[in-house]
């Protein structure tokens, strides 16, 4: 995530990001990943050689637009924001560390990679660019910061009976607004209050729980959370 933009460009730890256009018109980051793809080729090189011409000769032909390849790690809120836009035409800056950038227009994939002895799950993100590049000298204008949960956030969590687990979560900038909603409330609900997230069981089965962090003039975060609430001990 840019948080803050400005900070960002400050920042001994500075990186490249991409971004998508959302529906207000500001571009925002897509999800994490750790490339953001190539843009623009060398040009073709043509032979021009006549007869009689000691040496080959040669003009530039045209150029590419290659299709972006993106590693990524595949869990569910990266998945969850894939499909939200899989097979559809978006626009797409490459943003640099000193807001110049890169925008060009094209279609959204992913696949999911092999799966290792003792490496991450992975998947690619494929873009097929259907415009040019083109080169912004200022990007600042045109991006949007994007709210972010500051602490660790498990992607499981257990709960016995009617039991409670309680999370803490901070946010920054600190006082966005956070919604928890459970996606199955026969099984588990989820509440949160001051600071604290409140995962309740109902009965047994499984639910899953998103929790959105949210600011006026920023992009909405969400993380997901898979509740598994056992039957209590005795039953």
């Amino acid at each position: 995530m840019i948080n803050s933009i400005e900070d960002r460009a400050l920042s001994e730890h500075r990186g490249s990001a991409l971004l998508m256009k959302k529906a207000n018109g500001k571009y925002s980051i897509l999800l994490p990943v750790e490339s953001t793809g190539e843009n623009g080729s060398a040009p073709e090189n043509l032979q021009k050689t006549a007869i009689g011409n000691k040496q080959h000769t040669y003009v530039e032909g045209r150029t590419d637009n290659p299709q972006k390849s993106i590693p990524f790690y595949t869990h569910r809120d990266n998945i969850r924001v894939l499909d939200g836009v899989k097979g559809e035409a978006h626009d797409f800056i490459r943003l640099l560390p000193d807001f110049t950038g890169v925008k060009y227009s094209g279609t959204i994939n992913y696949k999911w990679n092999n799966t290792d002895v003792g490496s991450l799950e992975q998947g690619e993100i494929t873009i097929t660019p259907t415009t040019s590049d083109e080169y912004v000298d200022n990007c600042y204008d045109l991006i949007e910061d994007t709210v972010v949960f500051t602490n660790d956030i498990p992607d499981v969590v257990t709960v016995e009976g009617t039991g409670a687990k309680e999370i803490a979560l901070t946010t920054d900038p600190s006082d966005a607004t956070i919604t928890a909603t459970s996606e199955t409330p026969a099984n588990a609900t989820a509440t949160y209050s001051t600071g604290k997230l409140t995962i309740t069981g109902v009965k047994a089965g499984t639910a899953i729980v998103e929790i959105s962090a949210t600011k006026t003039g920023m992009a909405t975060f969400k993380r997901t959370i898979l509740v598994i609430v056992k039957s209590a001990s005795g039953e």
